[in-house]
């Protein structure tokens, strides 16, 4: 598998992008669709950097889907231990305030285009492409042993990020795993999802379960058109290295 092989294009692109396989790659390089995830409560995302990966998203892709995962957050604060109600309004803060942060990164590039968009991820419940990758992710992750392995391990991960010091309780890593499980059909199939001919998700860190989606021996499968990458700012630290190389940014 080609994972993370970079390519030097562009010198002077203020980003890296490492595709996790050549058609990844490819896909990147159509420049037609990105989904940009951003998470709430995750300080890495402030308007500055929005400010910056939204314009230079803008520069190569001609639509962009920017989606906050909002449901699946509810499910983590359970796993903290917070009540149904106090988990719902901790949810609602840290989302309402992603959002408020794009749509001020938006403003200062003067707006978004008229083919780009933001969604709360709970909109896509409607959306029956959605609905059928996500189930397919339920219940093929449930029944394949490393796929629920690596899920579980971004859920401790998630759990310690936000001052779990140690995490050895199934059920807590079972309900923080929702907000994992919730984010996969856009991994696997956001062309699908989107109605785009193709498209390009991405990650600033390296994680394990996006490695095995894209390699042939996974039981997910990721479609055709769907791209994935791992995008930071260049000269940034990943994995211990710094960066070096950067990817074309111009269309």
């Amino acid at each position: 598998m080609d994972t993370f092989d970079i390519e030097v294009c562009d010198t002077q692109s203020r980003f890296v992008v490492d595709p996790v396989t050549s058609n990844c790659r490819s896909i990147f390089e159509r420049g037609e669709h990105v989904v940009f995830g951003v998470s709430p409560g995750n300080s890495y995302f402030s308007v500055a950097l929005l400010t910056d990966l939204l314009g230079w998203l803008s520069e190569i892709f001609s639509r962009i889907d920017v989606v906050v995962p909002d449901s699946g957050l509810e499910h983590t604060y359970h796993a903290l231990g917070y009540t149904v109600r106090g988990a719902e309004r901790k949810a609602r803060g840290e989302v309402n305030a992603v959002r408020n942060r794009v749509l001020r990164a938006w403003d200062n590039l003067g707006g978004p285009r008229g083919s780009d968009a933001l969604s709360m991820l709970s909109m896509l419940f409607d959306n029956r492409n959605y609905v059928e990758k996500l189930a397919e992710c339920e219940s093929t992750v449930k029944g394949d042993d490393d796929l629920w392995e690596a899920c579980v391990a971004v859920s401790r991960n998630i759990l310690m990020g936000r001052g779990v010091e140690e995490v050895s309780n199934a059920e807590r890593e079972r309900r923080a795993m929702r907000y994992i499980i919730e984010e996969l059909p856009l991994v696997l199939d956001s062309a699908r999802i989107f109605d785009a001919p193709s498209s390009m998700c991405f990650y600033h860190r390296r994680t394990l379960l996006a490695e095995m989606i894209f390699s042939e021996g996974s039981a997910l499968r990721a479609s055709s058109r769907q791209g994935y990458a791992l995008v930071r700012p260049a000269g940034s630290f990943v994995d211990g290295a710094t960066s070096e190389v950067p990817v074309h940014d111009d269309r």
